[in-house]
């Protein structure tokens, strides 16, 4: 039966039409799969390119994002060691203490008072004494607990010595107010003065 058929298709004057016509569906029957095969995988790949440069562009953003944050915690903590709260009292106490000894001045007293506080707006005066607060300013914008501490101290020293003091006081960086001050002679010969200071020291935390 096959020996026949080899036959037939040999002499057959057609023979190479149907060779050509073989091959042909042949190449289609295996050449079909593989363009479907490539065109998934060139999809995919565009696809994963895709992702891939969301994925740089996200990193690239969390970076610059992380940088911000970064920033600003360095920011916080530079203000945050400009205030005084109880836990960063007794560190004040031992500057205070310290900046007496380098100036050449000796503590006659140093005393620290409660504290006191109020809400606190953004653009308002720390310094000012708030008693009432309308409801409209309550509700508009942030608010803040101001916290202040008074700290009185009393020096002796030379006039160049309590000048240097008050100075190095100043010059501290520290959220302060100088509530008053006054110098005044100690010794009969006035080559000793006095100083007597009260210091307020602030401190700021969100409320609620």
């Amino acid at each position: 039966m096959i020996e026949q058929t080899l036959r037939r298709f040999c002499e057959s004057k057609h023979r190479g039409k149907i060779v050509i016509a073989g091959t042909f569906i042949v190449g289609l029957v295996l050449i079909l799969p593989l363009v479907d095969l490539l065109r998934a995988g060139r999809d995919e790949k565009a696809s994963l390119l895709a992702e891939l440069d969301s994925a740089r562009n996200v990193a690239a953003e969390m970076k610059e994002f992380e940088g911000r944050v970064a920033e600003k915690v360095t920011q916080l903590k530079g203000f945050e060691a400009r205030t005084v709260d109880d836990e960063s009292m007794p560190a004040l106490r031992g500057k205070l203490v310290d900046l007496a000894k380098e100036t050449g001045c000796s503590i006659r007293r140093l005393n620290v008072g409660g504290a006191s506080s109020r809400a606190w707006k953004p653009g308002e005066n720390p310094f000012a004494q708030i008693t009432e607060r309308k409801p409209s300013d309550a509700a508009a914008g942030p608010s803040f607990q101001l916290e202040w501490r008074p700290v009185t101290i009393s020096l002796t020293g030379t006039g160049a010595s309590l000048r240097g003091m008050v100075e190095r006081v100043a010059a501290s960086g520290m959220l302060m107010h100088t509530k008053s001050l006054e110098m005044y002679p100690s010794s009969p010969n006035r080559q000793n003065l006095t100083l007597d200071m009260e210091l307020w020291y602030y401190t700021l935390s969100r409320k609620g």
